[in-house]
C-alpha cells in the first residue's frame, strides 16, 4: 500500500519564519509523517520545531510511535517545547500519537484518537497511542491549531493532496498563528 503525502506551512501574519513544521519520510514498509507546532511563534518556536524534525530524521526506521514520541520529547528538553502529531504507516496499519493541540481528521476509515496531555520537551502526561487499519482511498489530515477544525473533508473529495492542502489553508487558516496542514492519501 502506498501513501502520497503533501503539506503546506504558513507563518503567522507579520512573521518571517513559522514555528510549525511538517515531516515526511518514506520507509521501506510505509511512511512516517508528523506535524510539529513549536510553542508560540517566531524564531524560538521555529528552533524548537527544528529540533523535533532532527530527532525524527535521526530515528531508526524500526522505531514505533512510542519510541518516536519519547525521542522527540527528550530532544526538546531545554527548548520552548512543542505540540505534535506523529504517525507511522506500516503495511496499511496506522499508529499515531497526538500531544497537545495538533489534530487529525480522517475520511474513509474512521480513525479514533485521544489527545495526549502535555508539552513535548516539558511535561508529558499519559501517552495515548492510537491504531487503525487503513484502506485504499482513505485520507488523513493532520493540522496545527493555526487551522480551524471546522471544515468538512467531503468538500475536498476528488482534489489531489497538494490542491486540498492549499484549499484548506486558504479557507480555514487563522492568520494570528502559524498554520500547517498535512494530507496523507492512501493509494491502491
Amino acid at each position: 500500500m502506498r501513501v502520497a503525502v503533501e503539506h503546506v506551512v504558513v507563518p503567522k501574519d507579520g512573521e518571517r519564519v513559522s514555528g510549525d513544521a511538517a515531516y515526511v519520510r518514506a520507509c521501506e514498509d510505509g511512511a512516517l509523517f508528523a506535524v510539529i507546532d513549536g510553542l508560540g511563534h517566531g524564531e524560538r518556536a521555529a528552533a524548537a520545531s527544528g529540533v523535533a524534525l532532527e530527532a525524527l530524521a535521526e530515528a531508526p526506521e524500526r522505531d514505533d510511535v512510542r519510541a518516536l514520541v519519547d525521542r522527540v520529547h527528550a530532544r526538546l528538553r531545554g527548548t520552548r517545547g512543542a505540540a505534535g502529531m506523529i504517525c507511522r504507516l506500516r503495511g496499511g496499519r496506522l499508529q499515531g500519537c497526538g500531544v497537545g493541540n495538533v489534530e487529525l481528521a480522517s475520511q474513509g476509515t474512521r480513525v479514533q484518537w485521544l489527545q495526549s496531555p502535555g508539552i513535548l520537551g516539558a511535561s508529558l502526561g499519559k501517552v495515548r497511542i492510537f491504531d487503525a487499519q487503513l484502506a485504499p482511498g482513505d485520507r488523513l489530515v493532520l493540522f496545527s491549531d493555526g487551522v480551524s477544525p471546522r471544515f468538512d473533508l467531503s468538500l475536498f473529495r476528488g482534489m489531489k493532496a497538494a490542491e486540498a492542502c492549499r484549499a484548506l489553508m486558504s479557507r480555514h487558516r487563522r492568520s494570528h498563528d502559524d498554520s500547517t496542514v498535512l494530507i496523507a492519501d492512501i493509494e491502491p
